[in-house]
């Protein structure tokens, strides 16, 4: 209640008391890149999770610890995202129990059991992608370290592999150590990388706001240990908002090829005033170096007539989505 003389004054509290709730409920379409976690601005710790140097420790070398960061705000996840982040798991191999990249609707704080639930067994309105170390038979996990895509529209998330498990992955021996991952959405299907950034390790069709009852979430990760101990690291986390965008490397005029005519589109571009733009950068960024110059008009001339040069990078031939992580984009694609 406003117990004061004016009704300016009253009516400014009450605004400010608006703008507050509308803010702490709000939604955010958000593009970032934490090089390092030396500043955790945007970010809600939980549980055992902390700040460790320049790094969010997830569970530190302690039995029974269960930990989570997640963006402070709810980031909308539609029409498609791509995400990257590099992780330790130390030892990496021998250890218990893993970790999760998640996304959730439940609440801002969201955290359930450690061990082998994994943080998130019992969490509602959640996606969940496991990097699991650990063999427990009680969630018929397979016989070996593995990452696995978790979700059950309409209710409660599940650890378990038989009921839960949408697409899993049991190629490594070892998902512990020093890993770099990458998941892209766009156009329904949902792709998973591991250290190679170009290769899909699994991929599904999914509707993720089926999931999440929502097309937006909180997003973070969830570390876990039980009875055995590991060290649960994140060292560095990218997010880009707004789909998954193929494209052809070296096809800058957009006709579906890369040849002569592309290298000579580039320095028109560059260089002949009146003479049509590059759209798609990515597509001109020949060189991958994240910049579109004259370097990008060498390479491609040396890649096609000079015998030994270093080959176009992925993706090139084929319409594929860019490996690195870059400022530029591709506003007009011609990949379905």
């Amino acid at each position: 209640m406003c117990i004061v003389t004016g009704s300016s004054r009253c009516s400014l509290v009450f605004i400010l008391n608006l703008i507050i709730s509308i803010t702490m409920s709000s939604t955010v379409r958000a593009d970032f890149d934490y090089l390092d976690f030396l500043d955790m601005t945007g970010l809600t710790l939980v549980g055992s999770a902390a700040q460790s140097g320049d790094r969010l420790r997830l569970t530190p070398a302690l039995i029974g610890q269960v930990g989570a960061v997640y963006t402070s705000e709810q980031v909308l996840l539609s029409p498609g995202f791509d995400t990257t982040f590099t992780y330790e798991i130390n030892p990496a191999a021998g250890g218990a129990d893993g970790m999760v990249f998640i996304f959730q609707n439940e609440s801002p704080t969201a955290l359930y059991s450690n061990g082998g639930p994994l943080g998130y067994d019992g969490m509602t309105n959640s996606l969940a992608l496991e990097i699991d170390t650990y063999i427990n038979g009680i969630f018929n996990d397979p016989p070996v370290p593995h990452i696995s895509l978790h979700g059950r529209p309409g209710t409660a998330n599940s650890a378990d592999e038989v009921t839960a498990s949408i697409v899993s992955d049991t190629s490594s021996l070892n998902v512990g150590g020093l890993r770099t991952m990458r998941i892209a959405y766009g156009n329904g299907i949902i792709d998973i990388y591991l250290d190679d950034l170009t290769v899909p390790r699994m991929s599904a069709f999914i509707d993720i706001a089926l999931y999440l009852n929502s097309d937006s979430a909180w997003i973070g990760f969830i570390g876990s240990t039980g009875g055995v101990t590991q060290v649960n690291d994140v060292l560095s986390w990218s997010f880009t908002n707004g789909g998954v965008t193929e494209f052809i490397r070296g096809d800058s005029n957009l006709d579906g090829s890369a040849n002569l005519p592309d290298a000579i589109y580039i320095l028109s571009a560059l260089f002949v005033p009146g003479s049509s733009q590059v759209t798609c950068l990515d597509a001109a960024d020949i060189n991958d170096d994240g910049n579109f110059n004259l370097t990008d008009a060498i390479y491609m001339l040396s890649a096609l007539f000079i015998p030994g040069s270093s080959p176009v990078p992925e993706p090139a031939g084929n319409c594929g989505v860019d490996p690195t992580d870059d400022s530029i984009d591709c506003e007009t694609p011609i990949c379905p």
